[in-house]
């Protein structure tokens, strides 16, 4: 049986896990990222609220419930699987993005230039849609939680390598060598993009960022 490691936690209904075990895949899926939240004590004055992340979401709507913070701005998620993640905890969005970052930023330009978008992120963010709109919104930042590579980790050998981060690959590459019959899935151009910078040549990327896509690209492969 070939094993495939994707960097994240799956739900136990996951389509990447349906569709791979399904043809006989052997799934390790663990983060090799861990998460510790900042708190926050208001909300700043903003008509948007803009998040990257499931992660992003679910401390800044956790930590609303507990603090009794509210907002009436609107909100926005870089792609479906944010978008999801917020409206199964009872919010309505107003955008959701490709979940790549370009095209996100030009979508949302459109609805959001001249106002002010708040950025609930990560400390190692590389705030994407912020720099690609540097001029057209006025960027507000809430560092919400850090995200810091774990070392404490230990993996099989796996026929697949699925990095759905910059920092998760990172972490896998800081403490093992790729070996020749491995191959690489990224889940978009920026997770790519570090995987060049860390001396990877062939890489396959997913057509859009959902864990359906890396799947099928898998299976396509």
């Amino acid at each position: 049986m070939s094993a495939i490691f994707i960097s994240r936690i799956l739900n136990y209904d996951s389509i990447f896990l349906q569709i791979l075990q399904s043809k006989g895949y052997e799934v390790i899926n663990i983060s090799l990222i861990e998460f510790s939240f900042l708190p926050f004590y208001e909300i700043p004055s903003t008509d948007w609220i803009f998040f990257y992340s499931k992660t992003a979401a679910h401390f800044f709507f956790q930590h609303l419930q507990k603090s009794g913070l509210q907002t009436k701005a609107k909100l926005a998620a870089l792609g479906p699987a944010t978008a999801s993640a917020i409206e199964k905890q009872g919010f309505h969005l107003d955008f959701t993005g490709t979940g790549e970052p370009q095209t996100t930023a030009q979508a949302f330009a459109k609805l959001a230039a001249g106002q002010r978008v708040l950025f609930p992120r990560a400390e190692n963010s590389r705030q994407s849609i912020q720099q690609l709109l540097e001029n057209q919104i006025i960027a507000i930042d809430l560092i919400l939680y850090k995200n810091q590579m774990r070392t404490d980790f230990e993996l099989p050998e796996c026929q697949w390598l699925v990095f759905t981060s910059p920092l998760n690959a990172q972490a896998y590459f800081q403490k093992y060598p790729l070996k020749l019959e491995q191959k690489i899935l990224a889940i978009g151009e920026t997770t790519a993009q570090t995987l060049r910078q860390l001396g990877v040549s062939e890489i396959l990327i997913a057509e859009n960022p959902s864990e359906e896509a890396l799947a099928n690209a898998i299976v396509s492969a």
